[in-house]
């Protein structure tokens, strides 16, 4: 899925001199707002460092891979967690990535009327999204704490395997996996908070 950045009005500053437009970064709680509304009617969103991106549909390929991933992790994850899809993910105070899978502490009941901003485990299944997804949202997951990141490429029928985030040199303000594992589609992946479970990359691919 590539994203498109929908473009915000510019902000207004109030007493200030300058006459060039200033950019709006929107916050979550904007965010949340501007989706109650209906100008995000037929679109499908995520908000990244402050800007709203726009994304086109999945596929076929994309919706069946995030199926297999969604009956698999129930499965593995039946009790003391539950499963999010495409669901919200509140990263600080401007980011939420929307992630495609993820596995959340707790009941669906317990987390009634707030949004995670925590997770054991998040999955994205990538078509045309790699980059981003093995960039940017690689690392607001990594600042989020998630201790174990997947994204699953259909186009070139890999598994990348994201573990073990740490703070990177002083001053860059920013968070990174330290591992970074790609798995062909004969290999098999186990998650870390559920290491008995096993399964194919090729189980995963369409």
């Amino acid at each position: 899925m590539t994203p498109a950045t929908l473009t915000p009005p510019p902000s207004k500053t109030s007493g200030s001199k300058r006459s060039d437009p200033v950019p709006h970064r929107w916050t979550i709680a904007e965010y949340r707002k501007l989706g109650e509304s209906s100008i995000f009617d037929g679109l499908k969103t995520m908000l990244i460092h402050g800007e709203v991106y726009t994304m086109v549909f999945p596929n076929p390929p994309h919706d069946y891979s995030l199926g297999v991933l969604d009956d698999w992790l129930r499965l593995v994850f039946a009790t003391g967690h539950h499963i999010r899809n495409q669901m919200g993910f509140d990263v600080g105070t401007d980011n939420d990535p929307g992630p495609d899978l993820a596995v959340v502490t707790g009941t669906r009941k317990e987390l009634l009327g707030r949004t995670p901003t925590s997770a054991v485990m998040v999955i994205e299944v990538a078509e045309s999204s790699l980059f981003i997804d093995t960039t940017t949202k690689a690392e607001l997951y990594a600042t989020a704490g998630v201790p174990e990141y997947w994204v699953l490429d259909v186009a070139n029928r890999q598994l990348h395997v994201f573990r073990d985030p740490v703070a990177l040199s002083a001053g860059l303000g920013a968070t990174a996996y330290r591992t970074h594992e790609i798995l062909a589609e004969s290999e098999t992946a186990s998650p870390i908070a559920a290491p008995t479970a096993k399964i194919r990359v090729a189980e995963l691919l369409p």
